[in-house]
Order: structure tokens, then C-alpha cells, then sequence
């Protein structure tokens, strides 16, 4: 059984019998030996559901491309922004959110005619991006004649 399919089969079955569980337990008296048990099922559940979705979001991050910029959702491609996703956590499956909060298109590489360059940059993203990378922001005017 793959490692997805097993989560799911715990959780299923977690589902299941959760409302017994806790009609047993919440009935007087608690009892120390079901609450040890209902917590240790639940974190270990926990650890290997965090576990997985790390492993997810590592794999899904080596995806994004280097720069850390990616266009954001919308129905005109010539004006989208170019957000600053960077390398951090990616929780959000097929689209991610920019450090502004904007969704944005997977983007898994740089084309060869550079378009994401092409692509304004989001001030809010720029100012991030260069506050992660403790780099100070270039001037305005010089960041567009570059």
C-alpha cells in the first residue's frame, strides 16, 4: 500500500470511530487509559500527516523556479504581476499564494524567452523579497532602466 493510500485509510478510520471514542470517554468517569490511547493514536496520525505533507511541499517547491517569482491568477496574461513566492512552505496544491496573499500559477521554469521577467513585479513582493533576502530594495528609477 503506497504511503497516501495508508494516511487515508487512518483517517477513514479515525472518522469512523472518533463518535464512539468520545461517547465512551466523555462518559463519567474518564478514564486515564482511553485518553492515553485517543492521544497517542491522534499524534502519531498527526506526525506522519505533517511528515507527508513535507515531504509534498518539498517536492512541490523544487518546481518553483529558482527566482522565486511567479505570475498570479487571472484571465489577461499581459497584465498579470509576477509575485514572490519564494522557497518557503507550499500548502496550497496547483495554485500558491505570494508573500502578499496573491494566488498565483504554477510556474515551474524560467522559458526561454524570460517571460516572467516580462511580467510587472508586485511592490508588495519586491519589498518582502528583499527583506528575506536582507538585501536593501533598489531605487525606483534605476530598477527600470535595468
Amino acid at each position: 500500500m503506497d504511503p497516501d493510500h495508508a494516511l487515508l485509510t487512518r483517517l477513514r478510520d479515525l472518522a469512523e470511530t472518533l463518535p464512539g471514542d468520545l461517547a465512551w470517554l466523555t462518559g463519567p468517569p474518564l478514564r486515564a487509559d482511553g485518553l492515553r490511547d485517543l492521544g497517542e493514536r491522534l499524534c502519531c496520525l498527526g506526525a506522519d500527516l505533517i511528515s507527508r505533507a513535507g515531504v509534498l511541499d518539498e517536492i512541490a517547491a523544487a518546481r518553483l523556479p529558482s527566482h522565486g517569482w511567479i505570475p498570479e491568477c487571472g484571465p489577461d496574461p499581459g497584465r498579470r504581476l509576477t509575485h514572490y513566492v519564494g522557497r518557503g512552505e507550499v500548502r496550497l496544491g496547483l495554485i500558491y499564494f505570494a508573500s502578499c496573499g496573491a494566488g498565483c500559477f504554477p510556474f515551474y521554469a524560467t522559458d526561454p524567452a524570460g517571460k516572467t521577467d516580462r511580467h510587472e513585479r508586485c511592490e508588495k513582493c519586491v519589498k518582502e523579497a528583499y527583506r528575506l533576502m536582507s538585501v536593501p530594495p533598489a531605487p525606483r528609477d534605476s530598477a527600470r532602466s535595468s
